[in-house]
C-alpha cells in the first residue's frame, strides 16, 4: 500500500518536473527569438536630450539669457524674528505659548525636575497619565507669568513604579514627556 502511494508521488515529481522544464525550454526559446529584436531596439535608443517642442528656439547654443530675483530676506522679518528670540512682550498669534520642556531625572525615584518656558501670561497644568491616558495625579495648576520656570515635585507617595506620562498643557498648547518610576 505505501509502496502505491510512494510510487504515485514519484510520478507526480516527474511529471512537474518535465512541465517546467518543458516551459522553460519554451521560455528560453522565445526569449531567443525575441533577443535580437530587443537588441536592435536597445541600439536605436539614445541617451542624448532632445528638446521636441513645436516652438523650440532655432539654434541651442544661442546666448539664453535668464531673468530671475536671488532671495533677499526683508529686514521687517529679520526684525521680528529677532524680537521672537530675545522675549516678546506679545507674542504673534502664530507663535508657541510653551517651550524647552524638560523632565529629570529620568528615571525617577522621589523627586522629579521640571523646567519650562512660557511666552506669556497663563494658566500652567501639570498632569501625571498612566499609559492609558488616564490623570493619575495633578502636580500644579497655577497662573503664571512669562519666562522660564523650574518645579520639584515629590512622587514617591503619589504613585508606584511603572511607565508614567507627563502632561503639560498652557492654554490650548500639550506638551507630553514620558517617564519610568522606580
Amino acid at each position: 500500500m505505501i509502496n502505491s502511494y510512494l510510487r504515485t508521488l514519484v510520478v507526480f515529481i516527474v511529471l512537474g518536473i518535465t512541465m517546467s522544464l518543458n516551459s522553460y525550454a519554451y521560455n528560453f526559446s522565445f526569449s531567443q527569438v525575441s533577443r535580437p529584436d530587443s537588441l536592435k531596439a536597445k541600439a536605436k535608443v539614445s541617451t542624448k536630450i532632445t528638446d521636441t517642442r513645436l516652438n523650440k528656439p532655432a539654434d541651442p547654443k544661442a546666448n539664453v539669457k535668464l531673468s530671475f530675483t536671488p532671495f533677499k530676506p526683508s529686514k521687517e522679518k529679520l526684525l521680528v524674528q529677532n524680537k521672537i528670540m530675545s522675549g516678546p512682550k506679545n507674542p504673534l498669534p502664530g507663535d508657541k505659548i510653551l517651550a524647552n520642556v524638560k523632565v529629570y531625572p529620568n528615571p525617577v525615584s522621589d523627586y522629579l525636575n521640571m523646567t519650562y518656558s512660557i511666552s506669556k501670561d497663563s494658566n500652567v497644568t501639570i498632569r501625571i497619565m498612566d499609559v492609558l491616558g488616564n490623570e493619575i495625579t495633578t502636580l500644579f495648576s497655577e497662573r503664571q507669568s512669562i519666562g522660564e520656570h523650574s518645579n520639584t515635585f515629590s512622587i514617591s507617595s503619589r504613585i508606584s513604579s511603572g511607565f508614567y506620562f507627563i502632561r503639560v498643557s498652557v492654554g490650548s498648547e500639550i506638551i507630553t514627556k514620558r517617564i519610568s518610576v522606580l
